[in-house]
């Protein structure tokens, strides 16, 4: 396949056009990022909204747009299934998919075969692979799951559309002269199924506990390493060639597929070895469940290997997370109330130290005034990927979270309405991450600290749905805030409070005195509109692990309105993280 159109330095870019309904705006800028996404990593993709800028004759334009591709990507969801397959019956409605969607069917008919090279099917977070019109095929013509909107979950179609595999067939060598014979793997002295009870060397037991381990738990994007891992290093016995891509699924589906493979009687089954790496992986993530899933998986990996008799593993070599954090300190000035010293430090999942992005770390410190924390965040932004990647290859690391260490007087500012100017305008960055605010400086005095660690370990031994994890504080609570302190300090838990009073500011102040690390409300000028919803009608409060996912989720709902998104604030101080150096003093300032 050729393609057809240069870039820089006269290399070829594969040109590809995207064929999508306009089921609603979320839908549609999901699918504008994803074309953004790929003429960033160098396909030269082509969208309507773009052409649209111009005058178009679109039949025109649509039958030379699908001519002209090297690839059609098609992008899954209920408006295409429906206008695909020709069931929409309002007039006038998605003419552009039904034109589409002729041209595709005929490109389908006319070759069988060579179709699925250049048409691509394609779902994007939040759209399901069964939405797509039915002259596709089913389950047995590949979809591509793009389920982030960036180089790490889009790699997989970027692989092939560039022409990158991951995987290319080695050199086909010279057959030697006498193969030998091969040697038996199980001992002559020893039945032929006494080395396990079953084929894939778990008992019934160890299925069922492997299974309230991993069922239900989605693949994440480093899953893949340790599926890969499972199947063993060159040279160790029993080693098998890893197959192309990873089963469907959840990871226990995957565990399972691996158990259907041979095993070599005496060595590690794969799947045990599958619960190892992924220990590893999520050992090296920062969220209390992941960490709390990272420990239940090796104590089940070692009391399996100790109750067989086998060997210890090997650390599992490459499980990398791929999540970053930047943390922006703002510090009170000591003499002007409007400036503040401001640092940008970076932190990521994969081994790497913490650095400090701004001001540089061979300069001094840095005063500015609100707007300029935010320009200066700006400036992060625009040189974050150089950052991210460090040499290693484009799209190593992505930025997942953004917190704001501040001090208890900035709590309430609305840090996840600052915005970033992107390609096509300025977005929210509540809108793009998870943004949380810390107040590391009001733990620095009397127990403080250790009640502050205390309870966060607590929540990555506990599950986060242990209903001693959450106490609510409501009006009636405002006159015995004291006498609840001291019950709450009584104990490892509560870890979160929820303050649904008013104002908000005097139950959150009880929460940090009581050393707590979690921390949920409502700003106050937002909480008594009529309409913003009261914060438990807004939000699940019933795991602390998921609330920076749910409250970035809730930002981005357009179903909940604007001031019920923006009324929301999420304390999120982890104590093992800390943000930086420590706490700026007058004699490290300058102006």
């Amino acid at each position: 396949m050729g393609y057809g159109a240069a870039g820089a330095g006269g290399q070829v870019r594969p040109r590809a056009f995207i064929s999508y309904a306009h089921d609603d705006s979320a839908h549609v800028e999901k699918v504008e990022t994803f074309y953004e996404l790929l003429r960033e990593y160098g396909v030269d993709a082509r969208i309507d909204l773009v052409a649209a800028e111009e005058p178009q004759d679109w039949s025109l334009w649509m039958e030379e747009e699908c001519a002209a591709a090297d690839y059609i990507l098609v992008i899954a969801s209920p408006a295409y299934k429906l206008r695909g397959d020709r069931k929409e019956n309002r007039a006038g409605v998605g003419r552009g998919v039904v034109w589409e969607s002729r041209l595709l069917r005929s490109e389908v008919h006319q070759d069988d075969r060579a179709w699925v090279k250049k048409i691509l099917l394609v779902v994007l977070p939040g759209r399901s692979k069964e939405e797509f019109p039915r002259f596709f095929g089913g389950p047995e013509i590949t979809r591509y799951l793009v389920p982030t909107l960036d180089e790490t979950g889009a790699t997989e179609l970027l692989r092939y559309v560039l022409k990158k595999p991951y995987r290319v067939p080695p050199e086909v060598g010279t057959p030697p002269p006498d193969f030998g014979t091969r040697r038996p793997q199980v001992p002559a002295s020893q039945e032929p199924g006494a080395a396990d009870e079953s084929p894939e060397g778990l008992d019934e037991a160890a299925w069922q506990q492997l299974a309230a381990l991993l069922g239900g738990v989605q693949p994440e994007s480093w899953s893949e390493q340790a599926y890969q891992w499972s199947f063993g290093t060159a040279g160790r016995h029993g080693r098998a060639a890893a197959p192309f891509g990873t089963p469907d699924g959840d990871l226990y589906a995957w565990a399972e597929d691996l158990g259907e493979r041979r095993h070599v009687p005496g060595t590690v089954p794969k799947p045990v070895a599958f619960a190892h790496a992924l220990a590893a992986g999520y050992a090296a993530g920062e969220s209390p469940a992941d960490r709390r899933r990272a420990r239940a998986l090796a104590l089940w990996v070692d009391r399996f290997l100790d109750g067989r008799g086998l060997p210890k593993l090997p650390e599992a070599p490459g499980i990398r997370r791929s999540e970053a954090t930047l943390t922006v300190r703002l510090t009170d000035h000591p003499q002007r109330q409007d400036r503040f010293y401001v640092e940008i430090w970076l932190r990521t999942t994969d081994g790497r130290q913490p650095r400090r992005l701004q001001p540089p770390e061979d300069a001094g410190s840095l005063a500015v005034d609100m707007q300029g924390a935010r320009d200066l965040l700006g400036d992060c932004m625009r040189t974050l990927s150089q950052a991210l990647t460090d040499g290693e290859g484009v799209g190593a690391t992505k930025l997942a979270r953004i917190e704001f260490a501040v001090s208890e007087g900035l709590l309430e500012e609305a840090f996840e309405q600052w915005t970033l100017q992107l390609r096509r305008g300025a977005r929210p960055i509540g809108k793009l991450y998870e943004v949380v605010v810390r107040c590391p400086d009001q733990r620095c005095e009397f127990d403080l600290p250790l009640l502050w660690s205390r309870r966060w370990d607590w929540l990555t031994r506990q599950n986060g749905q242990d209903e001693r994890a959450t106490v609510r504080v409501v009006d009636e609570d405002v006159t015995c805030l004291d006498e609840l302190i001291g019950k709450w300090r009584e104990n490892d838990y509560p870890v979160c409070v929820a303050v649904s009073v008013s104002p908000a500011r005097e139950g959150v102040y009880a929460a940090l005195d009581a050393g707590m690390p979690v921390v949920v409300w409502q700003r106050e000028g937002l909480r008594g509109d009529p309409a913003v919803p009261p914060l438990t009608s807004l939000l699940a409060l019933d795991d602390v692990a998921k609330l920076p996912d749910s409250v970035a989720k809730l930002r981005r709902n357009t179903q909940v309105p604007d001031a019920a998104r923006a009324s929301v604030v999420l304390l999120w101080d982890d104590p093992t993280n800390p943000p930086g150096a420590d706490p700026l003093s007058d004699a490290t300032l300058i102006a």
